[in-house]
């Protein structure tokens, strides 16, 4: 059985996925000398790569290519890259990115909510998604805590609140395996589709995206525990 520790690795797609670190997310502060903390290449171990950024300080960090969320064929390569915004999200950690919705069948926008806002948004609305995303950001919109021998998922990403309680140790696996975007192939089709009715798991392309991320910081003041 896989652990929660599991990597989220990124696959041999060709796809680079450059992006520069700072200790602030000030644009005035950014422009200081010893704000910059360097640039990088998206290694193999996503999980680790977004433990490390912040445990050494950084931030701030800004992501180069436009990340597709229209989930159309050919955009599984996006899956690592959105798995990195997403574990950045949970370290509380600020994140420039630019977003492309432009498939009208794709998934809606309010899917990817609970990350960090993108600075841009393309497709039809996407000026009027995103100034809704931006609005009613805060960390915690969707995410999942560990308990002994079961998982809970809090989803605040479209009305209210919606908790989901996973005791059945096939569908802990599942997440697991989901969480460390081990894909679709590693968990039981009946788990999916019960995390894909609830827009937990979000196809993209050819794979699948697990979207809760783990809460490693309370907002403050928090709204619950």
């Amino acid at each position: 059985m896989q652990t929660m520790n599991d990597a989220a690795t990124l696959p041999d797609s060709g796809f680079d996925v450059r992006f520069s670190m700072w200790r602030h997310g000030s644009e005035a502060v950014r422009a200081l000398p010893g704000m910059h903390l360097g640039d990088r290449m998206l290694g193999a171990d996503i999980a680790d790569e977004a433990r490390r950024i912040y445990e050494s300080g950084v931030r701030f960090v800004s992501i180069e290519p436009v990340v597709d969320l229209s989930g159309r064929p050919g955009t599984e390569h996006m899956i690592p890259v959105l798995s990195f915004v997403r574990d950045l999200t949970s370290y509380g950690v600020e994140v420039d990115w630019r977003a492309e919705m432009t498939a009208p069948d794709g998934p809606e926008w309010w899917v990817f909510s609970h990350l960090f806002p993108p600075s841009f948004v393309e497709g039809p609305r996407g000026a009027e998604a995103l100034r809704i995303w931006r609005a009613r950001y805060h960390v915690g919109r969707c995410f999942f805590r560990r308990g002994p021998g079961f998982l809970q998922i809090r989803d605040r990403r479209k009305g209210g609140l919606r908790r989901l309680t996973v005791a059945d140790e096939a569908y802990v696996s599942a997440v697991q395996a989901l969480a460390a975007d081990r894909g679709a192939d590693a968990v039981p089709a009946a788990a999916l589709a019960v995390f894909e009715k609830h827009h937990l798991a979000v196809r993209i392309g050819e794979g699948v995206w697990w979207a809760p991320y783990r809460l490693r910081r309370w907002a403050a003041p928090s709204w619950e525990v």
